[in-house]
Order: C-alpha cells, then sequence, then structure tokens
C-alpha cells in the first residue's frame, strides 16, 4: 500500500488549530483595535477638555490681567504723576507704591503657587506709563526709557484713543518677551496718557500652569520655543517640538483657531494641542506667540498596551488549548481509520485471522464492524477456494499417476524399442508434472511454491527410472531454497525433466561413466538454471533451435512462457543455462503452443 503524504489526521489537526488560529486572530485584532479606538477617542477627547481647560485659564488670567491694570490706571496719586509729565516723578512713582502692590502675584490664581514669583523690579513684570503723545513717562524697571514715542507697540495708540483691549499682546523688550495689556489712563473721561501691565513669558510660569492642568505647557513665540514645563528635553526633542508647532502654523489653525499635532520625542509619542495666544489679524506689528500643551500619547496607551498584552496572553492560551483539543479529537477521529489501515495492510499480508479493534459508535464503528464481516466472509472463501484448489491439485495429480501406469503398461506390452522410448519420455513429463501438483496438494500457498523440494525430487525420480547410478553417472544437485508460484514452477520443471534426461541419455555413451550438475540459483533477483555436464556434447546434425528435435523444441517453448533466455555451450561438454526473473504471470502453464 502507498503511503499517504499528509494524512487524514494531520489535515483534521492542521484545519482545527488553524480554523481556531483565525478566528482567535480575527477576534484579537478586532478587540484591540475597538479598545485602541476607544481609547484614543478619550484621549482626544479628555486632551481636547484640558486644552479648553487651559483656554479657560488663560481667559482668567488675561481678565486678572485687565482687571489688576484697570485697578492702577485708576489710581489718584498715578494719575497726579502722569499729570506732572515728569519722568522721574512717574518711575518713582511706579517703583515705590506699584512695586510692593503688584509683585505679579494677582497675576496668577492662588491655587498656582504661594510664592511671589521674584523679588526684583527687574524680573517681576512689565509696567510702563506713556503721555497722550505715547512718550515713555515711567516704568517698573531700572532699564532707561525709550526715547521714541511707543506708539508702533500694538495696542498703544488704541489705549491713548480711549479705547480698552479685547485681548493681550505680546511684547519683546530686550531679550524678554511679556504678555501685556494697554488701557487708557484718563481724568474726567479726558485721556492723559496709557498704562501697559504684563507679565513675563518664562519657564516659572510654564510651570505653574503645567501643574494645575497635570499637562506639560510650553511657549512657541516668533519661531521658537520660548519657555517650556519640560525642562528636560534635548536639543533635538526641542527641534522636533519647533518643527511640529511650525507645521500647524504653515496649514493654518482650524476653524475653532486651535490644532492638535502628534510628534515623536525620547522615543515616545506626544499629542501637541496648539492655540494662539494672540489674535494675529490685527496688524504687522502683532508678534505672533503660542501656546502648545504636551501629553505623551505613549504613556496614555501604556494601560492599553496592558490590556493588548492581556489579550495576546488570552489569545495564546487559547491556541494552547486549540492544539491540545485538536489533538485529542484528531486522535479520537482518526483511530478508527488507522486501525482500518492496520486491517488492510494485514489482509495485504494474507493475514486474515485478527479482526479490527471497533473504538467508536458512529458511523466508523459500524463501518469496522462491516469491514470485519466481509474481510470474515474473505476469510471464508478463501478456505473453500483452498480446499477446492487442493482437491483439484490432489485429483490432478491421481489422474495424471493414473496416466503414467497406463503408459508404463502400455510400454511393457510393446516389443518395438523406439516406442517404448518414447512412451517412457512421455511418462517421466507427465511423472514432472504430477510431483508438481503433489506439492501444490500439500502447499499452503500457491504463489510461493518451494521449488527445492520440488527439483530434488524430479531429479530422484529421473536418476532411478533410467538407472543413472549403474551406469556410473552421478548427478549432483545444487539448489538453493527458492520459491515460484505455480505458473513458474510447472515449466520450469519440464525444463528441468527433458535437460536431465537428454544428460543421462546422452552425454555418457555406452560404457562411459560422469558427472551431471544441475544447479538452480537467484542472483541479483535473476533465478538462473544450470544443467552441464562433461561428456560428448551435442551432435551436430542436432538443431537445438529447430522443430527435428523434441526435446529442444519443448524447452523453446517453455522457456517462452516464463520469459527465459536460453543459453547453450558445447565447448567442454554440454552446458545449458536458462535465465528468468521471479513473476507472477498468470496462465503460463495453462497450455503450451506448439504450433
Amino acid at each position: 500500500m502507498q503511503t499517504t503524504k499528509f494524512s487524514i489526521r494531520w489535515k483534521l489537526l492542521a484545519g482545527f488549530i488553524g480554523l481556531t488560529l483565525l478566528v482567535l486572530l480575527v477576534v484579537l485584532f478586532a478587540v484591540s483595535r475597538i479598545l485602541d479606538n476607544r481609547i484614543r477617542n478619550d484621549i482626544n477627547d479628555n486632551f481636547n477638555e484640558a486644552g479648553k481647560i487651559f483656554e479657560q485659564l488663560q481667559d482668567i488670567r488675561y481678565r486678572q490681567l485687565r482687571q489688576t491694570a484697570t485697578l492702577v490706571a485708576d489710581m489718584p496719586y498715578l494719575k497726579a504723576a502722569i499729570s506732572t509729565g515728569d519722568v522721574n516723578t512717574v518711575s518713582n512713582q511706579i517703583r515705590e507704591e506699584l512695586a510692593e502692590l503688584l509683585h505679579f502675584d494677582p497675576l496668577i490664581s492662588d491655587t498656582l503657587s504661594s510664592k511671589p514669583l521674584a523679588t526684583s523690579v527687574d524680573s517681576v513684570g512689565l509696567v510702563m506709563v506713556f503721555n497722550e503723545d505715547g512718550k515713555s513717562l515711567g516704568q517698573l524697571s531700572s532699564g532707561q526709557l525709550p526715547d521714541q514715542p511707543m506708539l508702533k507697540k500694538t495696542g498703544v495708540k488704541s489705549a491713548l484713543e480711549g479705547q480698552f483691549p479685547g485681548q493681550s499682546h505680546i511684547w519683546k523688550r530686550g531679550d524678554s518677551y511679556y504678555n501685556v495689556i494697554t488701557i487708557p489712563v484718563t481724568i474726567k473721561n479726558q485721556v492723559i496718557g496709557a498704562l501697559s501691565l504684563g507679565y513675563p513669558i518664562r519657564n516659572h510660569e510654564a510651570e505653574l500652569l503645567a501643574e494645575v492642568i497635570e499637562y506639560e505647557v510650553n511657549y512657541f513665540v516668533e519661531g521658537q520655543l520660548l519657555a517650556s514645563s519640560m525642562t528636560s528635553l534635548s536639543e533635538t526633542n526641542k527641534k522636533e517640538l519647533v518643527e511640529g508647532i511650525q507645521n500647524i502654523q504653515d496649514r493654518e489653525l482650524n476653524q475653532n483657531g486651535r490644532e492638535t499635532v502628534e510628534v515623536r520625542m525620547d522615543g515616545e509619542r506626544w499629542l501637541i494641542y496648539v492655540l494662539p495666544m494672540v489674535d494675529t489679524g490685527t496688524g504687522k506689528a502683532q508678534i505672533e506667540g503660542y501656546y502648545a500643551v504636551a501629553k505623551s500619547l505613549t504613556k496614555a496607551l501604556e494601560p492599553l498596551h496592558q490590556l493588548q498584552r492581556v489579550i495576546y496572553l488570552i489569545g495564546l492560551g487559547g491556541i494552547l488549548i486549540a492544539i491540545i483539543l485538536g489533538i485529542t479529537l484528531t486522535n479520537h477521529l482518526t483511530r478508527p481509520i488507522n486501525l482500518l489501515l492496520k486491517g488492510i495492510r494485514r489482509i495485504e499480508n494474507d493475514n486474515y485471522d485478527e479482526p479490527v479493534e471497533v473504538v467508536s459508535r458512529d458511523e466508523f464503528g459500524q463501518l469496522t464492524r462491516t469491514f470485519n464481516k466481509l474481510v470474515a466472509n474473505i476469510k471464508e472463501n478463501l478456505r473453500e477456494k483452498e480446499a477446492l484448489l487442493a482437491e483439484i491439485h490432489h485429483r490432478v495429480k491421481n489422474n495424471l499417476a493414473v496416466i503414467t501406469g497406463l503408459l508404463e503398461l502400455e510400454g511393457e506390452s510393446l516389443d518395438d524399442e523406439q516406442t517404448k522410448r518414447i512412451l517412457k519420455s512421455s511418462r517421466m513429463r507427465i511423472h514432472s508434472m504430477a510431483t508438481i501438483h503433489e506439492m501444490l496438494y500439500k502447499a499452503q500457498d500457491f504463489n510461493h511454491l518451494s521449488f527445492s523440494s520440488v527439483m530434488s525430487k524430479m531429479v530422484d525420480a529421473l536418476r532411478d527410472e533410467y538407472d543413472a547410478e549403474e551406469k556410473g553417472i552421478e548427478i549432483e544437485v545444487d539448489v538453493e531454497d527458492l520459491q515460484l508460484n505455480v505458473n513458474q514452477a510447472v515449466p520450469c520443471g519440464l525444463i528441468i525433466n527433458e535437460l536431465v534426461t537428454n544428460a543421462i541419455k546422452h552425454a555418457y555413451p555406452g560404457e562411459a561413466s560422469g558427472k551431471i550438475r544441475v544447479a538452480l540459483k537467484n542472483r541479483d533477483g535473476q533465478i538462473k538454471l544450470w544443467i552441464e555436464d562433461h561428456g560428448v556434447g551435442i551432435p551436430e546434425e542436432v538443431d537445438t533451435g529447430g522443430r527435428e528435435s523434441l526435446g529442444y523444441t519443448l524447452i523453446n517453448i517453455l522457456c517462452k512462457q516464463i520469459d527465459a533466455e536460453l543459453d547453450i555451450n558445447t565447448e567442454q561438454g554440454t552446458k545449458v543455462t536458462v535465465s528468468f526473473e521471479r513473476q507472477n504471470k498468470k496462465g503460463a502453464s495453462s497450455a503450451m503452443n506448439v504450433a
């Protein structure tokens, strides 16, 4: 039986595990994607909410700044100092009266810090007073006042015109930037000057705001990262952050005036929520600035990643369980099939005695029981067939024995020696066939007949029939224990009968004596039969390939029946070699075509 390359067991196992693995992977992927999208949406929503809170805080800071500026502008001693138009008087009033009053603590909510922002007038913030022409009358800083009017500073001109600001503006003084609001100073509804009040844009403010909203806060002014609560950023990460904010500038903010961008820094993914500090559409002198609120998306997604790892572990456990269940299931399903295959192999080896074990109560069990019944019927039929064949061979052997006896009686009643020899040769040929049928009657397997015993028995009968020992002729038999089927055994037996008979009758004429060697060997899968003597050889007038010699005519016909090659060598006596391959050739001995 040809071995299958992929058994049903492996196909079932591969199909079950593959289907389970596919379902698990689809489910895991779907669950992972759903959770990922859900958590990402929650993060974005929370991030946007935090951005809105940040905007509200900035609005509160703006209102505080405006309220403080309004209160300061309404102080009588400041108005009186502005009315004098004296720079020293105004500066002294600002530094002596306002420095201790402001300290810029009101600019930040009390919830942010209980400590003052600074103790130096040069660092607490920006306070500047202008006359009605925009010329600087005084400032909180100890530095030198500008010589030129400050009308070009955003918000100054509109304040001197009596307008109150709707937003703060970004100013640059020296190397520092300030978030500034400018309001008019009036006496009896008459504008006598303007007051600019602002807080510095620096890391400290960013850090304080970051504590409140629990996100990182960055200030981006004029294309540079001016202040950040992310103090541990490397230069490379700062550059990536600036590039991300600039990309938003390049494509413009959305309709709500804000935008979110994703940036990778320090191997982490960050969401940056960007919104402008001031309205950039009020004029060319406006300094652009942006708030950038940052949140680590990698850390925010860490719970998701942990959940995904748990899901993957569950999936791996499911796969292992599927493998175990698959192996158990396929073993259960394929065991009856394997037992049936083993039963079929036993039948191929002519073993009909061992039934296949019934191990299931399903269709496989029913198939196994039916198979056992069929094998039992085949076994019974084979027994009947073998018994009939044995009886046939026995009857054939008996009939051939009767024919041999009749020929022997008929030969004794004749006086013609030539006729007697012909009858004797025919009787020995029939005796050879009878010997084979006798062995078949006793054999258990007609396809594996032990030909060595058949050959020895035939040679002994020829030796006795022709009185070989009395003539001084020794017959040596050298035969291996070879097995032939009946279709090759009968022709081979007749060939041996003819060749041994010829050797006994013609190899050593008169009073001569000698040896005849009969051998049967297996040489590399090919069976070789030798019959040789050292006698006078075959006369030239005898045509071994023609029809004049009945013996050799019969030998040639028999060789054709078993596809044998016949070789005759007469150099030193006579050596006849017959070579053929063992095979189950049907009908080879059923008839001889002598036409």
